[in-house]
Order: C-alpha cells, then structure tokens, then sequence
C-alpha cells in the first residue's frame, strides 16, 4: 500500500509483567510486539519507535526492543496512569515537527499488517482530524449529543450514513476509544494539559479523555454527586477518597469547555485495524460486519510466522499447552 509520506512517531508503553484479565488463547506480549513490528514494516513512510518501559522487561523482549527502536526506562511507572503521564512527559521534551503523527501505543494489542498504512492514509486524507482510532465501535451521533455524547444503536461506520472512505477503510465518529490512538502532533502539544490532567480522575479515564477533547462534558452530574456524596454507596472508609476523585473530576469539567473551533474530531476506522487481547471489559462492544470478518486467530498465527522469520521468538501455546485453572 502506498503511504502519504507523513512521518510517524510510535510510544509504545510496556510493563514487564501481566495481569489476570481473560486472554485470547493466541495472547502473549511478545505477539503484541511482533504485530506492532509487523505493521511498521509495512509502512513506507518514515517510522520512528520509542519503547518506553515500566519495571524489568523479560530479556528476550527488551532485546527484540533494542533491536528495532529507542528503549527508555519509565522512572514514575507502576500504573497505567502513571506511566501514560510520564509518556506524555517524555513526547514534550521530545518534540517533533507539527505536522507529525504520534501513535500511543499499549502493548496488549493485535495489529493486522495493513494497521499502520491505513492509519496514515486516512490522516493524510483528513487533514482536519486531529485523533484517529483503529479499535473500538461505539460511534457518536452528533445529532443527538448536547452537553453529554450520545451512542448511535449501530457499531461503527454501520446505519449511519455519514462516513469517510479512504480506500477499502470506512472512517466514522467514534465516541471515546482507549489510551492507544493517534494524534498530530500540533493537537497533543495543544492539548496536553487535558491529556495529562484526565489519569487523575480514576475509572474510565481514557473515555472522559476523548470526551473532554470532543467538547462533550467527561462526567455526568450523577457520577459527581456519587463521589462527593457516596452515602449508601460505599463504605465511611473510603468516603475521602472518593470525595478527592469527585473535586480532582470537577476540576477537568473546565478543561472540556472548549471553543467551537478547539473541540477535536476523534475518527474510528470501520473495520477495526487493531484488537485488544483482554476479554470482557469497560471497553466491551459489538464489533461491526466488516471487523467481525476478520480471523484474529490467523492474524496472530501469521504475526507469529512472520516474527520467528525476524528473530522474534513468538510462540503461540495451544489451549493444551496452558496451565491449568484447577
């Protein structure tokens, strides 16, 4: 696939150890890196990857790091909020020209080959789109949202009628996505005090991230009345906290009362180019017709081929393989 030429800057976020979520039979973070590799090697444009880490990495991933990009030691990591502050920190003190595209990446994700070609074809042809997203479907219906957003019924590009081609690649608004997304460089620098301020505010931060940077307001009147009034909602312990959360939350409502002409556009590709390798989640959707098409499982099979051909040791464990639950 032919590329616009723009360059791209990937921080990739890694934490050297894991966690109990349910997992896809094919997970491991070594395919997520081999996948992130693989897309970039189908990139044309110019690709600059910094791999910024958070505690000890297993040998054998931190040497296919300093194989293939820049490897940084986070210094305040140990939570994903933390971490993906300290990134934010690290991509300011390291600025690149306005015009690039910065890709944030977690290392749990799936990627098709074809992710990061899509993803700069469809920034090149919408030059008034700071935010892009490859996963996720809930789509926003601009007709209906006011102060909070509203979800249209159908996943993604789906029932709308409103979408941007770009290629085989149905661009759509999409509500809210993860911390893994693109976003021009003038945007993030722009925007960074947002950025930096929502992984205060506690549970679904990302989603009342793209909220705040939409113009939409990142929590609801109930939600804020919860945390500051958690009478009969949680125990008298934990009241100050949530007190805290409640005032740090009413503190990012300003930050998302923007001009019309600073409220950003957050594009979703339909279907999506990337998956998240965790079962149910504050995430969980209905995927659309043209992401439920694709075989995962043989993406990552492939992902795995084409990482043991580049000195990836990529294994896939069969469920027989596993240990067991018992």
């Amino acid at each position: 696939m032919t590329t616009s030429g723009h360059p791209l800057r990937i921080l990739y976020r890694s934490h050297g150890g894991d966690n109990s979520k349910p997992r896809p039979e094919y997970y491991s973070k070594l395919l997520a890196l081999a996948a992130l590799l693989r897309a970039v090697a189908d990139v044309e444009a110019t690709v600059e990857v910094t791999f910024l880490t958070d505690g000890p990495m297993p040998a054998e991933t931190l040497q296919v790091m300093e194989r293939f990009g820049r490897v940084v030691a986070l210094r305040r990591g140990g939570s994903a909020a933390r971490s993906y502050r300290e990134m934010l920190d690290f991509d300011q003190a390291n600025p690149g020209p306005a015009d690039e595209l910065v890709w944030l990446a977690e290392d749990d994700y799936l990627y098709r080959p074809d992710a990061l070609c899509h993803l700069l074809a469809g920034a090149a042809a919408q030059p008034g789109v700071d935010y892009f997203t490859l996963y996720g479907s809930r789509a926003l219906d601009p007709e209906r949202s006011r102060v909070r957003p509203a979800v249209r019924p159908d996943p993604a590009a789906q029932g709308s009628g409103v979408t941007f081609p770009v290629g085989d690649i149905h661009w759509y608004r999409a509500v809210s996505t993860t911390s893994t997304f693109g976003v021009r460089r003038r945007a993030l620098t722009e925007d960074i005090r947002l950025l930096r301020h929502f992984p205060l505010t506690g549970g679904a931060w990302d989603s009342a991230t793209f909220y705040g940077v939409q113009g939409y307001a990142p929590h609801s009147g109930r939600q804020l009345r919860r945390d500051l009034l958690p009478i009969g909602e949680l125990p008298v312990a934990r009241w100050p906290r949530s007190a805290v959360r409640g005032l740090v939350r009413i503190a990012s409502m300003p930050l998302a009362w923007r001009r019309p002409d600073r409220r950003r556009l957050l594009m979703g590709s339909d279907p999506e180019l990337i998956t998240h390798m965790e079962g149910l989640g504050p995430f969980s959707h209905t995927p659309s017709r043209r992401t439920t098409a694709i075989d995962w499982a043989a993406v990552a099979r492939e992902t795995a081929e084409w990482g043991r051909d580049h000195g990836i040791p990529v294994v896939i464990p069969t469920p027989a393989a596993r240990p067991s639950d018992s």
